[in-house]
């Protein structure tokens, strides 16, 4: 029997009486993962460390010993960086950095650097500092000899601030490539010589061939900033990236919200940190709760990863005050939402379950076009002149709080609610991002509202700048309208809430039209919420303003 690595997985030489015996050993520990042919057998190389001792006896080339070396290596460097974090001391760091960094920070950097680890999940709450934790520790690997150069890949509305970050913590001798533009220039981008490299995710496939090659010279440190957008391990976005990892020497994946759907969202996350070693032979099955528990202990007993709350990391932390404020739905707004929701009704009680398993989509649309009755009826129906419920609560929420000074930012999912917002509201100089909005005039957007005192409004779509923006000019946010993206809706949250914030205190100030499904939406964020914190072992006080909201609702999380 021989084994060997090809395109990373293992593949096995063994043929007869000898192939069926292991085939049927191997299927016990790792199932469907196994692929087999008349005379070889072949697995994910992520596999190896819990099969290694049924082909212990096997011929093997040099590859193959070295990755399970690597996986024991690893193994060895995750309890040390469990206890660096654990202990929560700050070590003796290089240059300048335990004096700019905060000593949790500095406790994650030093677990991030421990020889030896494959890589990390860093899971802080959005707005803690992951960016400057990451930064430094690349700058540390350096100094050690680890890493020769860092890829980030991120969002493309974070493709411009990373380089400033760089550049304000390491220098202008740090040599930093953006790739941007078409696939040629990004193709040549790769080419060049860099310490660090930025692209956003679709720019990876155009360099993939460039970095996979240089990476038998290079040692690269790959950084993914907001990883849960590589959730899906199916997806192409995550099948390059996993193609790209397999060639670098280290990963550290990066998100506040890794998990705000289900446990499932973490696999890929994991895989692509550890190449796979925390959950190596896992199969989802039909049962999610038995397999979130699966998730929940292998998380804890084979993976590495570092979550803690902006108070555990934070010198200054305001309080969150959520507000939800009930309104009627009145006149032909009332009357449409009623229509609707009449005519759904009807159509759901002439289905049974089968036939209603094959309408999915068209029930989801119709729900859809309910929720956004209550924010824009006009979007539905253009012939729709009342004033919209929300905006007449608005009117006075905004002139309340404008006329303090304070700076406001208003969230909604819909185009044409985030027209009519800046429409109606243009004396106090509105800007907007959403999905419309090229990358340089979010960026202006942002600068605007951040910088100059006149611009008291920032209005956005949660989807298209509910990460990566600092928002914190203002502390307070008001929500329009709700998604079923509770990804969206939890980064969102922690644009005004995060480092850098300097009143005491952030309002949430959440508009719900009373008796609709906005009511049920909204429930079940919250929900999803809850669901991640207990996932990663989050020890969080809820506001209670929050919950007493929720209750005068009728429901209970």
């Amino acid at each position: 029997m021989k084994a060997r690595v090809e395109e990373d997985r293992i593949h096995i030489e063994c043929a007869g009486l000898e192939r069926l015996q292991l085939k049927a050993q191997l299927a016990q520990r790792i199932g469907s993962q196994l692929t087999s042919g008349k005379d070889f057998i072949t697995f994910p190389l992520s596999a190896l460390p819990i099969v290694a001792d049924l082909i212990g006896h096997a011929e093997t080339d040099g590859e193959v010993e070295n990755a399970l070396e690597r996986f024991k290596r690893h193994e060895a460097a995750r309890i040390r960086a469990l206890k660096i974090i654990e202990l929560n001391e700050p070590p003796a760091l290089s240059g300048n950095w335990n004096n700019v960094l905060e000593p949790a920070q500095a406790s994650a950097v030093g677990a991030m650097t421990v020889p030896g680890l494959l890589g990390l999940c860093l899971f802080d709450e959005q707005g803690s500092g992951k960016t400057v934790m990451t930064i430094a520790a690349f700058d540390e690997l350096r100094e050690l000899g680890e890493i020769d150069a860092m890829i980030v890949v991120c969002l493309k509305s974070m493709v411009s601030q990373w380089p400033k970050d760089i550049a304000r913590f390491l220098g202008p001798e740090c040599r930093v490539e953006v790739a941007e533009g078409a696939q040629r220039q990004r193709y040549e981008t790769a080419q060049r010589k860099f310490d660090v490299l930025v692209t956003n995710y679709e720019g990876v496939a155009p360099m993939l061939v460039n970095l996979r090659a240089s990476a038998s010279t290079h040692r690269y440190l790959l950084v993914v900033d907001e990883s849960y957008y590589l959730k899906n391990g199916k997806s192409y976005r995550s099948e390059i990236a996993d193609k790209l990892r397999s060639k670098c020497r280290k990963c550290f994946v990066l998100c506040g919200t890794p998990a705000p759907n289900s446990a499932y969202d973490l696999v890929n996350q994991f895989d692509l940190a550890d190449l796979g070693y925390t959950f190596g032979g896992f199969k989802k099955s039909n049962n999610p709760e038995a397999d979130w528990d699966k998730i929940a202990l292998l998380v804890d007993t084979k993976g590495v990863f570092v979550r803690r709350l902006k108070p555990d990391i934070l010198k200054h932390v305001p309080d969150k005050n959520f507000y939800v404020i009930r309104v009627d739905l009145t006149g032909k707004q009332a009357l449409m939402y009623e229509k609707a929701k009449s005519a759904l009704v009807l159509e759901l009680r002439n289905l049974n379950n089968e036939s209603f398993k094959k309408s999915l989509m068209t029930y989801f649309q119709k729900r859809a076009t309910l929720l956004q009755i209550c924010s824009c009826p006009s979007s539905i129906d253009p012939t729709a002149s009342e004033v919209p419920v929300k905006y007449t609560v608005l009117d006075g929420i905004l002139e309340k709080l404008i006329s303090q000074g304070r700076k406001v930012v208003i969230w909604s999912f819909y185009k044409k609610s985030l027209a009519e917002i800046m429409a109606r509201y243009s004396r106090y100089h509105p800007v907007k991002v959403d999905g419309s909005v090229p990358s340089a005039a979010r960026r202006d957007a942002v600068r605007s509202f951040q910088e100059d005192p006149s611009t008291m409004l920032f209005v956005g779509n949660p989807a298209a700048a509910g990460a990566g923006i600092t928002l914190h000019a203002a502390h307070d946010a008001v929500y329009i309208s709700y998604s079923n993206q509770a990804a969206h809706y939890l980064q969102s949250l922690d644009r005004i809430h995060r480092r850098g914030q300097v009143a005491d205190e952030v309002n949430y100030y959440l508009l719900i039209c009373k008796d609709t499904i906005e009511e049920t939406e909204v429930v079940r964020l919250r929900g999803k919420e809850i669901r991640q914190h207990d996932l990663l072992g989050d020890h969080i006080t809820w506001p209670t303003s929050l919950d007493d909201a929720l209750g005068e609702l009728g429901a209970h999380v």
